[in-house]
C-alpha cells in the first residue's frame, strides 16, 4: 500500500495464473478450474498467454449445445486480453474491468502474464480499506 493508502494491483496476487492448453476440452477445463478453485484460466500458447476462458464462456457454450468432450478452450477462449501491471493502481485496474465487463484480470510483467486477480479479489480488498477507514 502506498503512503496516501493507494493499493496496489501486486497486493492481491496471492498465487500464479493457471493456464490449461488450447486442446483441453470443455470437460477438462471445468475439472481444472473446479479443482483450483477458480473462476477463469489463461489459455497456452507458444509465448505466454493467448487467450483467456471463463466459467461464463463454458456455460455459454453449453447453452449453446456445445459438447463438452469436443469444443475445446481455444474455440471458447476471449483472445482479447485486458490485463493490468503489477504496479498499477487497484482502482484503474477495477475500472478497466468494468469497462470491459470482466471478472477476472490477468497481471502480465514485462508481456507474460504470471498471476490473475478477479473482481472478488479487489471487492475484498476495497470493503476493507473502507471498513479500516471508519
Amino acid at each position: 500500500m502506498g503512503i496516501d493508502g493507494t493499493i496496489f494491483v501486486h497486493e492481491l496476487v496471492t498465487r500464479p495464473a493457471v493456464y490449461v492448453h488450447p486442446n483441453d476440452t470443455l470437460r477438462r477445463l471445468s475439472l481444472t478450474l473446479a479443482e483450483e478453485s477458480i473462476g477463469a484460466a489463461l489459455v497456452r500458447g507458444p509465448h505466454g498467454a493467448i487467450g483467456l476462458v471463463s466459467e461464463r464462456d463454458v456455460v455459454l457454450a453449453l447453452a449453446d449445445g456445445a459438447d463438452p468432450d469436443r469444443v475445446t478452450a481455444a474455440e471458447v477462449m476471449n483472445e482479447e486480453l485486458v490485463t493490468a501491471g503489477p504496479n498499477e493502481e487497484l482502482l484503474v485496474a477495477v475500472h478497466r474491468m468494468l469497462d470491459a465487463e470482466i471478472r477476472h484480470l490477468p497481471v502480465t510483467e514485462d508481456g507474460v502474464a504470471g498471476a490473475m486477480i478477479s473482481a472478488r479479489d479487489a471487492l475484498r480488498v476495497l470493503v476493507e480499506q473502507s471498513e479500516n477507514a471508519i
